[in-house]
């Protein structure tokens, strides 16, 4: 299974607006909190995953938590991508 960062997937997926904009998307559509996906979408759906790190920085010991894409997330934000983003348009072209 590969892993990609949010970085990684936004541009395979040619997200406008590159991993901040895939990050708002996600935080407006699929219930991320900041840049952590929710329960049901890392561990029942297996579409992201949470690795632990940590980097020295002096003498202190900082803790990172980074989002991960499986090759299943990439499938289910693409299809979020189709449905959510065909939406808006049809919504804006309504509107003009």
């Amino acid at each position: 299974m590969s892993l990609l960062t949010i970085e990684e997937a936004a541009k395979k997926l040619s997200f406008p607006g590159g991993r901040n904009a895939l990050y708002k998307f996600l935080r407006k559509h699929a219930g991320f909190r900041g840049t952590i996906p929710p329960y049901n979408l890392c561990h029942l759906q297996k579409f992201f995953t949470v690795k632990d790190g940590m980097y020295e920085q002096g003498r202190r010991t900082v803790h990172t938590q980074t989002t991960k894409v499986t090759n299943e997330g990439l499938t289910f934000i693409a299809q979020l991508m189709n449905e959510r983003l065909n939406e808006q348009d049809q919504n804006s072209k309504r509107s003009a």
